[in-house]
C-alpha cells in the first residue's frame, strides 16, 4: 500500500489495540511481523505514545505518594524523549523515501515536517480511542462525550487529507522535506544548567 494517512493510521490503531488487549501498564512493545521497517517504526511510535498516555492518566491520581509521582514524572520525561527520537527517525526515513531527485524551482517549506504531522495524527488516534470509551460509558456524560467525539472525527478527516496532500507535494518536489530537530536541551546533561551545574 502506498504511504498515506490511512496507511499510518492502520499501524497506529494496531499498536493501540494491542496495548489495550493486555493489562500491564508497563508492557514492552512487541516486535510485530510487518512488511517493512517503516511499518514497524509507525507501530513502535504509537506504542510509545500509548504508554505515555496511560502514565499521564496515572500521575494525576490524588492517592499517589510524592515518590511515586516523581517516578512517573521521570518515566514520562523519558517517553517524551523517546517520542521525539521516534519522530526524528521517521522523518529521516520518510525524507529518503519521498524526496524526488530534484525540487521544483522555489520549492515551498512547511511549518512542520511530515513526521511531526504524523505524530499529531497518532495522538489523535489515541484521543479517538479513549473518547469512544467515554461515549459508551454508561456512567459518563454521553452528550458531552459524543460532541467531543464528533469533533475528533472531523479533525481526523481533515488532518488525514492535509497529510495526504503534503505527501504528494513532497513526492513531486513542490514542497522540500525540511527536518526540524527538537534539541530538547533540558534532557541533555551537557546543555541543562540544572544538571551540569549540580555540585
Amino acid at each position: 500500500m502506498p504511504l498515506s494517512a490511512r496507511w499510518a493510521i492502520s499501524f497506529y490503531q494496531d499498536a493501540i489495540a494491542d496495548y489495550h488487549a493486555q493489562s500491564d501498564l508497563d508492557a514492552v512493545c512487541p516486535k510485530p511481523s510487518l512488511a517493512d521497517s517503516l511499518s514497524e517504526d509507525f507501530y513502535a511510535k504509537a506504542w510509545i505514545d500509548t504508554v505515555q498516555w496511560h502514565l499521564e492518566d496515572e500521575i494525576r491520581r490524588s492517592d499517589l505518594s510524592g515518590e511515586k509521582v516523581l517516578t512517573l514524572k521521570r518515566r514520562i520525561d523519558a517517553l517524551n524523549q523517546a517520542r521525539t527520537d521516534a519522530v526524528e527517525h521517521l522523518d529521516k526515513a520518510l525524507q529518503k523515501r519521498l524526496s524526488p531527485s530534484s525540487l521544483v524551482k522555489d520549492a515551498e517549506a512547511r511549518t512542520e515536517s511530515l513526521g511531526w504531522a504524523l505524530d499529531r495524527l497518532c495522538i489523535l488516534q489515541l484521543k479517538r480511542y479513549h473518547m469512544k470509551i467515554e461515549v459508551e460509558r454508561s456512567e459518563g456524560d454521553y452528550a458531552k462525550a459524543a460532541q467531543r467525539y464528533a469533533v475528533l472525527e472531523a479533525q481526523n478527516t481533515e488532518l488525514s487529507e492535509a497529510i495526504d496532500i503534503l505527501i504528494e507535494d513532497l513526492q513531486t518536489g513542490k514542497v522540500r522535506y525540511q527536518l526540524y530537530a527538537q534539541h530538547k536541551l533540558y534532557n541533555d546533561p551537557d546543555t541543562n544548567p540544572a544538571l551540569y551545574g549540580v555540585k
